[in-house]
């Protein structure tokens, strides 16, 4: 009996040396499938005591349904990153806790892409026109991601004008503000405020004169 215990023991010591992860691609915040994903998972682990570098353990493409699944060997997981990228998205990137992982458990993840939408601004003074015209022009909402700027830009004088496209989330607002001072009375000038939305996928215009 001693020896059949012992047995036993081993073989589920020595089973169940993987981990499955479930995951589903999703547009947000459309939550619509996105097939054709890239999913890779970076582990840095701990092998004979020594922390090794960084080694991708496990990638796959996201089905026409937006789902993909992955199998890796269970180490001794020092860190865990995932990164995403697919076409029309900004990429993303996250984490997976080591410790929250089970053998013969699967787990599952959501990964949210967010749409890519380009923003055309284009800023131009018409006449009347003077020389001390001074418009100082931003926009307001700062994305996560290499995206438009926010910084403040400043235009004086005659034929003053700036023009750029810049990415940003789509199906999203980007807000914008515009401090004018004109020298001709009766022109539009002081604090103006508003907002254009940019699909997804596609883009949107700005366009300021004063």
């Amino acid at each position: 009996m001693a020896i059949l215990m012992l047995a036993t023991a081993c073989n589920r010591n020595t089973g169940g040396m993987d981990y499955t992860l479930e995951g589903q691609m999703m547009t947000t915040p459309s939550l619509t499938p996105v097939p054709g994903a890239d999913w890779h998972l970076f582990e840095r682990a701990v092998v004979d005591g020594a922390l090794q570098a960084e080694d991708v353990v496990a990638s796959a493409e996201s089905d026409e349904a937006g789902a993909f699944s992955v199998t890796f060997p269970r180490r001794s997981s020092y860190s865990l990153r995932w990164t995403a990228a697919a076409e029309g998205h900004f990429d993303a990137a996250g984490t997976l806790n080591p410790d929250e992982l089970l053998p013969n458990v699967t787990e599952s993840l959501t990964v949210p892409l967010f749409p890519v939408c380009t923003l055309h601004v284009n800023l131009s003074s018409i006449a009347p026109q003077d020389s001390t015209d001074v418009i100082t022009f931003n926009l307001g909402e700062d994305f996560p991601c290499a995206c438009c700027p926010t910084d403040a830009l400043t235009l004086s004088g005659v034929d003053a004008d700036s023009s750029w496209q810049c990415l940003m989330f789509g199906d999203a607002w980007m807000t914008w503000g515009a401090d004018l001072d004109v020298a001709l009375i009766g022109q539009p000038e002081g604090l103006f405020m508003d907002s254009v939305f940019c699909p997804a996928f596609g883009s949107a215009e700005l366009n300021i004169t004063w």
